[in-house]
């Protein structure tokens, strides 16, 4: 399938409207030195690098100074906006997420975002120019350890 990335720039309220076009369910992680988060919609604090993800794309971000720098992969063009070079094409793939009942992690989290301690997560895997180049999620679903509740 085609597969489309672009660079963004500005305030995590400039790089919101993006972000809110991803569809639903939407959800994020977010990261600085000291932690690691994950939850439902948007964070209210976008942190040194982070990412919101949704059926229709995701947007990944991180700080430089006061300003943050982004990607956004996306299925689809996005108008007004200039695509980053190259023949970028995605694969839909499955992946298994790490059991949060495992006791040699300590997450600061208690379960994924869609309310599981495990399970899976679709994404599409991203080439450009036939070289892998991101995994980018798009959907929690219940699988895995969770399938047996």
């Amino acid at each position: 399938m085609n597969a489309y990335v672009y660079t963004l720039e500005g305030t995590p309220e400039a790089l919101r409207p993006w972000a809110e076009r991803l569809g639903q369910p939407l959800y994020h992680w977010v990261a600085d030195a000291a932690r690691l988060t994950m939850g439902a919609g948007l964070p209210d604090d976008w942190k040194d690098q982070g990412a919101a993800f949704g059926p229709e794309g995701e947007l990944r971000w991180w700080r430089e100074g006061e300003a943050y720098r982004a990607l956004l992969l996306t299925d689809g063009p996005v108008g007004g906006l200039e695509p980053v070079p190259g023949d970028w094409t995605a694969d839909e793939e499955t992946f298994f997420l790490q059991s949060l009942k495992d006791r040699r992690l300590k997450p600061n989290f208690a379960q994924y975002p869609h309310g599981a301690k495990g399970g899976q997560f679709r994404a599409r895997v991203y080439f450009c120019n036939g070289v892998a180049a991101f995994v980018s999620p798009r959907v929690f679903l219940k699988g895995g350890d969770d399938a047996k509740r």
